[in-house]
Protein backbone atom coordinates (compact mmCIF):
# COMPACT_ATOMS: atom_id res chain seq x y z
CA UNK A 1 0.00 0.00 0.00
CA UNK A 2 1.19 3.33 -0.82
CA UNK A 3 0.04 7.07 -1.83
CA UNK A 4 1.79 6.17 -5.58
CA UNK A 5 0.30 3.41 -6.18
CA UNK A 6 -2.95 4.17 -5.28
CA UNK A 7 -2.90 7.60 -6.95
CA UNK A 8 -1.99 5.41 -10.22
CA UNK A 9 -4.93 3.27 -9.60
CA UNK A 10 -7.28 6.63 -9.58
CA UNK A 11 -5.78 8.02 -12.18
CA UNK A 12 -7.28 5.35 -15.05
CA UNK A 13 -10.73 5.25 -13.47
CA UNK A 14 -13.21 5.32 -16.06
CA UNK A 15 -15.27 8.60 -17.47
CA UNK A 16 -18.82 8.01 -18.57
CA UNK A 17 -20.92 10.48 -20.47
CA UNK A 18 -24.62 10.32 -19.79
CA UNK A 19 -27.07 10.41 -22.46
CA UNK A 20 -30.22 10.64 -20.89
CA UNK A 21 -33.50 13.37 -20.83
CA UNK A 22 -33.45 12.96 -17.40
CA UNK A 23 -30.91 15.91 -17.63
CA UNK A 24 -32.09 18.23 -20.28
CA UNK A 25 -29.83 21.24 -21.12
CA UNK A 26 -26.55 20.22 -19.66
CA UNK A 27 -23.94 17.71 -20.43
CA UNK A 28 -23.54 15.54 -17.42
CA UNK A 29 -20.34 12.76 -17.10
CA UNK A 30 -19.97 10.38 -14.22
CA UNK A 31 -16.62 9.45 -12.72
CA UNK A 32 -17.20 5.65 -11.79
CA UNK A 33 -14.78 5.15 -8.61
CA UNK A 34 -17.73 2.67 -7.81
CA UNK A 35 -15.17 0.51 -10.07
CA UNK A 36 -12.18 1.86 -8.21
CA UNK A 37 -11.78 -1.79 -6.47
CA UNK A 38 -15.14 -4.26 -5.80
CA UNK A 39 -14.50 -3.80 -1.96
CA UNK A 40 -13.16 -0.74 -1.36
CA UNK A 41 -14.10 1.58 -3.30
CA UNK A 42 -15.74 5.01 -4.01
CA UNK A 43 -15.26 7.90 -1.95
CA UNK A 44 -14.71 5.41 0.92
CA UNK A 45 -11.10 4.41 -0.57
CA UNK A 46 -10.23 7.62 -0.76
CA UNK A 47 -10.77 8.49 2.80
CA UNK A 48 -9.43 5.36 4.09
CA UNK A 49 -5.80 5.94 2.43
CA UNK A 50 -4.43 8.43 4.70
CA UNK A 51 -5.33 6.88 7.60
CA UNK A 52 -3.96 3.47 7.32
CA UNK A 53 -0.81 5.31 6.25
CA UNK A 54 -0.91 7.02 9.66
CA UNK A 55 -1.53 3.37 11.30
CA UNK A 56 0.97 1.91 9.45
CA UNK A 57 3.58 4.81 9.90
CA UNK A 58 2.74 4.30 13.61
CA UNK A 59 3.43 0.67 13.91
CA UNK A 60 -0.59 0.17 15.00
CA UNK A 61 -1.94 -3.10 14.13
CA UNK A 62 -5.65 -2.56 14.55
CA UNK A 63 -7.98 0.19 13.49
CA UNK A 64 -11.40 0.48 15.27
CA UNK A 65 -14.61 3.12 13.38
CA UNK A 66 -17.79 3.00 13.91
CA UNK A 67 -20.96 3.35 11.90
CA UNK A 68 -24.60 1.57 11.15
CA UNK A 69 -26.30 -1.50 10.14
CA UNK A 70 -25.66 -0.21 6.20
CA UNK A 71 -22.49 1.62 6.63
CA UNK A 72 -20.48 2.06 3.81
CA UNK A 73 -17.70 3.25 5.70
CA UNK A 74 -17.97 -0.10 8.04
CA UNK A 75 -17.82 -2.55 4.65
CA UNK A 76 -14.78 -0.70 3.30
CA UNK A 77 -12.72 -0.64 6.46
CA UNK A 78 -13.16 -4.55 7.01
CA UNK A 79 -11.71 -4.83 3.38
CA UNK A 80 -9.09 -2.75 3.89
CA UNK A 81 -8.05 -4.49 7.17
CA UNK A 82 -7.81 -8.11 5.23
CA UNK A 83 -6.04 -6.83 2.24
CA UNK A 84 -3.66 -4.72 4.27
CA UNK A 85 -3.11 -6.40 7.42
CA UNK A 86 -4.65 -4.65 9.66
CA UNK A 87 -7.58 -5.54 12.62
CA UNK A 88 -10.98 -3.87 12.65
CA UNK A 89 -13.44 -3.23 14.97
CA UNK A 90 -16.73 -1.94 14.08
CA UNK A 91 -18.47 0.01 16.57
CA UNK A 92 -22.38 -0.17 15.58
CA UNK A 93 -25.15 1.78 16.93
CA UNK A 94 -28.14 0.05 18.53
CA UNK A 95 -28.08 -3.52 19.84
CA UNK A 96 -27.35 -6.48 17.73
CA UNK A 97 -30.12 -8.58 15.61
CA UNK A 98 -31.21 -11.54 15.32
CA UNK A 99 -29.87 -11.19 11.61
CA UNK A 100 -27.48 -9.09 10.80
CA UNK A 101 -27.43 -6.38 7.42
CA UNK A 102 -25.68 -7.93 4.68
CA UNK A 103 -22.85 -5.74 5.08
CA UNK A 104 -22.44 -6.35 8.54
CA UNK A 105 -22.76 -10.24 7.86
CA UNK A 106 -19.75 -9.24 5.45
CA UNK A 107 -17.68 -7.21 7.36
CA UNK A 108 -17.70 -9.93 10.21
CA UNK A 109 -16.31 -12.52 7.37
CA UNK A 110 -13.90 -10.07 6.50
CA UNK A 111 -12.78 -10.58 10.41
CA UNK A 112 -14.06 -7.31 11.66
CA UNK A 113 -15.05 -7.99 14.99
CA UNK A 114 -18.35 -5.58 15.84
CA UNK A 115 -18.95 -4.26 18.83
CA UNK A 116 -22.72 -2.77 19.71
CA UNK A 117 -24.01 -0.07 21.61
CA UNK A 118 -26.76 1.37 22.91
CA UNK A 119 -27.93 4.79 21.17
CA UNK A 120 -27.32 7.33 23.97
CA UNK A 121 -23.95 5.41 24.02
CA UNK A 122 -23.27 5.90 20.44
CA UNK A 123 -24.24 9.57 20.29
CA UNK A 124 -21.09 10.20 22.21
CA UNK A 125 -18.95 9.13 19.82
CA UNK A 126 -16.79 12.16 19.39
CA UNK A 127 -16.74 12.16 23.22
CA UNK A 128 -13.10 12.02 24.73
CA UNK A 129 -13.42 8.81 26.82
CA UNK A 130 -15.91 7.11 24.35
CA UNK A 131 -13.44 4.29 23.14
CA UNK A 132 -11.98 3.56 26.18
CA UNK A 133 -15.73 3.16 27.77
CA UNK A 134 -16.39 0.56 24.38
CA UNK A 135 -12.83 -1.24 24.08
CA UNK A 136 -11.14 -0.79 27.03
CA UNK A 137 -7.57 -0.02 26.95
CA UNK A 138 -7.21 -1.53 23.46
CA UNK A 139 -8.09 1.30 22.37
CA UNK A 140 -4.80 2.55 23.15
CA UNK A 141 -2.77 0.60 20.41
CA UNK A 142 -5.46 1.45 17.32
CA UNK A 143 -5.73 4.30 15.12
CA UNK A 144 -9.91 5.41 15.63
CA UNK A 145 -11.27 6.49 12.49
CA UNK A 146 -14.55 8.50 12.65
CA UNK A 147 -18.47 7.48 11.25
CA UNK A 148 -17.93 7.64 7.83
CA UNK A 149 -13.93 8.45 7.10
CA UNK A 150 -14.78 11.99 8.47
CA UNK A 151 -11.40 13.34 9.45
CA UNK A 152 -8.56 15.37 8.52
CA UNK A 153 -7.14 12.70 6.97
CA UNK A 154 -10.32 11.92 4.96
CA UNK A 155 -10.35 15.04 3.70
CA UNK A 156 -6.81 14.69 2.23
CA UNK A 157 -8.24 12.06 0.28
CA UNK A 158 -10.79 13.79 -1.28
CA UNK A 159 -8.58 16.22 -1.63
CA UNK A 160 -6.01 13.76 -3.70
CA UNK A 161 -9.18 12.95 -5.75
CA UNK A 162 -9.65 16.06 -6.22
CA UNK A 163 -5.95 16.90 -7.80
CA UNK A 164 -6.42 13.42 -9.68
CA UNK A 165 -9.57 14.88 -11.09
CA UNK A 166 -7.77 18.13 -12.35
CA UNK A 167 -5.26 15.84 -13.96
CA UNK A 168 -7.53 13.65 -15.94
CA UNK A 169 -10.72 15.01 -16.90
CA UNK A 170 -12.06 14.34 -20.52
CA UNK A 171 -13.31 17.46 -20.69
CA UNK A 172 -13.26 21.13 -18.97
CA UNK A 173 -15.71 20.88 -16.19
CA UNK A 174 -18.30 23.78 -15.25
CA UNK A 175 -19.26 22.45 -12.16
CA UNK A 176 -18.23 19.09 -9.96
CA UNK A 177 -21.65 17.63 -8.34
CA UNK A 178 -20.71 14.92 -5.00
CA UNK A 179 -23.29 13.37 -2.59
CA UNK A 180 -22.31 14.55 1.23
CA UNK A 181 -23.11 12.72 4.47
CA UNK A 182 -20.48 14.34 6.68
CA UNK A 183 -18.90 16.94 4.33
CA UNK A 184 -15.25 15.64 4.67
CA UNK A 185 -15.27 14.65 0.71
CA UNK A 186 -16.86 17.84 -0.66
CA UNK A 187 -14.45 19.80 1.36
CA UNK A 188 -11.41 17.71 0.10
CA UNK A 189 -12.92 18.34 -3.22
CA UNK A 190 -12.82 22.03 -2.85
CA UNK A 191 -9.71 21.71 -1.87
CA UNK A 192 -8.47 20.10 -4.58
CA UNK A 193 -10.04 21.26 -7.45
CA UNK A 194 -9.36 24.67 -6.47
CA UNK A 195 -10.85 26.91 -9.08
CA UNK A 196 -13.78 24.41 -10.31
CA UNK A 197 -16.81 25.00 -8.31
CA UNK A 198 -18.29 21.97 -6.63
CA UNK A 199 -22.15 21.70 -5.48
CA UNK A 200 -22.49 19.28 -2.47
CA UNK A 201 -25.54 17.73 -1.89
CA UNK A 202 -26.77 16.72 1.44
CA UNK A 203 -28.38 13.15 1.98
CA UNK A 204 -29.46 13.44 5.18
CA UNK A 205 -30.95 15.71 7.46
CA UNK A 206 -27.84 17.33 9.22
CA UNK A 207 -29.26 20.82 10.34
CA UNK A 208 -25.11 23.15 10.06
CA UNK A 209 -23.19 20.53 11.28
CA UNK A 210 -22.12 19.82 7.27
CA UNK A 211 -21.58 23.23 6.83
CA UNK A 212 -20.10 24.01 10.19
CA UNK A 213 -17.57 20.85 9.13
CA UNK A 214 -16.85 22.11 5.77
CA UNK A 215 -16.15 25.36 7.25
CA UNK A 216 -13.84 24.26 10.03
CA UNK A 217 -11.78 21.93 7.46
CA UNK A 218 -11.30 24.73 4.95
CA UNK A 219 -9.87 26.67 7.96
CA UNK A 220 -7.69 24.05 8.35
CA UNK A 221 -6.16 23.16 4.85
CA UNK A 222 -5.93 27.09 4.33
CA UNK A 223 -8.14 27.33 1.25
CA UNK A 224 -10.52 30.01 0.28
CA UNK A 225 -13.86 29.50 -1.76
CA UNK A 226 -14.53 32.36 -4.35
CA UNK A 227 -17.65 34.80 -2.43
CA UNK A 228 -19.33 32.50 0.79
CA UNK A 229 -20.23 28.97 0.73
CA UNK A 230 -23.53 29.18 -1.00
CA UNK A 231 -25.89 27.37 0.74
CA UNK A 232 -30.06 26.71 0.38
CA UNK A 233 -32.19 23.38 0.20
CA UNK A 234 -33.04 21.62 -2.94
CA UNK A 235 -36.26 23.36 -2.51
CA UNK A 236 -35.39 26.62 -2.94
CA UNK A 237 -32.67 26.25 -5.24
CA UNK A 238 -35.02 25.24 -7.71
CA UNK A 239 -37.36 28.13 -7.60
CA UNK A 240 -34.24 30.54 -6.98
CA UNK A 241 -31.01 31.82 -9.27
CA UNK A 242 -28.63 29.58 -11.31
CA UNK A 243 -26.35 27.37 -9.15
CA UNK A 244 -23.79 29.39 -9.85
CA UNK A 245 -20.12 29.10 -11.73
CA UNK A 246 -18.20 30.57 -9.26
CA UNK A 247 -17.43 29.45 -5.86
CA UNK A 248 -19.33 26.06 -3.66
CA UNK A 249 -22.42 25.48 -3.19
CA UNK A 250 -23.81 22.79 -0.31
CA UNK A 251 -27.58 22.08 -1.13
CA UNK A 252 -29.58 20.56 1.76
CA UNK A 253 -32.79 18.58 1.53
CA UNK A 254 -32.00 16.10 -0.50
CA UNK A 255 -32.61 13.26 1.20
CA UNK A 256 -35.51 12.45 0.06
CA UNK A 257 -38.20 11.67 3.07
CA UNK A 258 -34.74 10.42 5.37
CA UNK A 259 -31.68 9.18 4.98
CA UNK A 260 -31.75 5.56 3.25
CA UNK A 261 -35.25 6.08 2.17
CA UNK A 262 -36.17 5.39 -1.55
CA UNK A 263 -39.83 6.54 -2.20
CA UNK A 264 -41.69 5.60 -5.31
CA UNK A 265 -40.04 8.44 -7.25
CA UNK A 266 -36.61 7.60 -6.19
CA UNK A 267 -37.19 4.17 -7.13
CA UNK A 268 -38.68 5.45 -10.33
CA UNK A 269 -36.16 7.54 -10.93
CA UNK A 270 -33.20 5.04 -10.46
CA UNK A 271 -34.24 2.85 -12.47
CA UNK A 272 -35.05 5.14 -15.46
CA UNK A 273 -31.15 6.12 -15.03
CA UNK A 274 -30.10 2.51 -15.21
CA UNK A 275 -31.91 1.98 -17.72
CA UNK A 276 -30.47 4.93 -19.72
CA UNK A 277 -26.69 4.57 -19.14
CA UNK A 278 -25.77 1.37 -17.65
CA UNK A 279 -24.38 2.39 -14.64
CA UNK A 280 -25.27 1.07 -11.40
CA UNK A 281 -26.20 3.43 -8.86
CA UNK A 282 -27.72 2.67 -5.08
CA UNK A 283 -30.60 4.58 -3.32
CA UNK A 284 -28.65 6.28 -0.78
CA UNK A 285 -26.32 8.35 -1.91
CA UNK A 286 -25.67 8.77 -5.68
CA UNK A 287 -29.28 8.24 -6.40
CA UNK A 288 -30.01 11.06 -4.80
CA UNK A 289 -27.32 13.31 -6.22
CA UNK A 290 -28.28 12.32 -9.67
CA UNK A 291 -32.22 13.05 -8.60
CA UNK A 292 -31.36 16.58 -7.47
CA UNK A 293 -28.96 17.13 -10.28
CA UNK A 294 -32.37 15.80 -12.80
CA UNK A 295 -34.40 18.33 -11.16
CA UNK A 296 -31.93 21.26 -11.48
CA UNK A 297 -31.48 20.27 -15.29
CA UNK A 298 -35.44 20.45 -15.90
CA UNK A 299 -36.29 23.37 -13.98
CA UNK A 300 -33.71 25.21 -16.09
CA UNK A 301 -31.47 26.05 -13.03
CA UNK A 302 -28.30 24.99 -14.28
CA UNK A 303 -26.29 27.65 -16.94
CA UNK A 304 -27.08 25.49 -20.26
CA UNK A 305 -24.49 23.86 -22.29
CA UNK A 306 -22.77 23.60 -18.53
CA UNK A 307 -20.14 20.10 -18.52
CA UNK A 308 -20.95 18.59 -15.19
CA UNK A 309 -19.13 16.11 -13.46
CA UNK A 310 -20.98 13.63 -10.73
CA UNK A 311 -18.49 12.03 -8.64
CA UNK A 312 -19.98 8.00 -8.60
CA UNK A 313 -18.99 7.61 -4.32
CA UNK A 314 -19.39 3.33 -4.75
CA UNK A 315 -21.63 2.01 -1.56
CA UNK A 316 -23.50 0.17 -4.18
CA UNK A 317 -23.04 -2.95 -1.56
CA UNK A 318 -25.88 -0.56 0.39
CA UNK A 319 -28.29 -1.83 -2.68
CA UNK A 320 -29.33 -4.99 -0.96
CA UNK A 321 -30.78 -2.91 2.04
CA UNK A 322 -33.82 -2.76 -0.84
CA UNK A 323 -34.02 -6.29 -1.07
Amino acid sequence: MSEEAFRFAALRVPYERVNSALFPGIEVWVRRDDTLDPLISGNKAYKLLYNLLEAKAQGLDTVITCGGAWSNHIHATAAAGVRFGFKTVGIVRGWRPKELSAALQDAERLGMQLVFVKKSLYHRRWEEGFLKEVVGENYKSALFIPEGGSSWAGVKGAELLGGVIKESAPVNFDQVWVACGTGATFAGLVGGLHDIPVIGVEVLSAGDSIANSVDRWLAMSGESISGALYRTSVEEYLKGDLIGVEGAGLLSGGHCGGYAKCPKELSSFLYKVERDTGIPVEHVYIGKLLYALSLGARNGRILKGSKVLVVHSGGLQGRRGLM
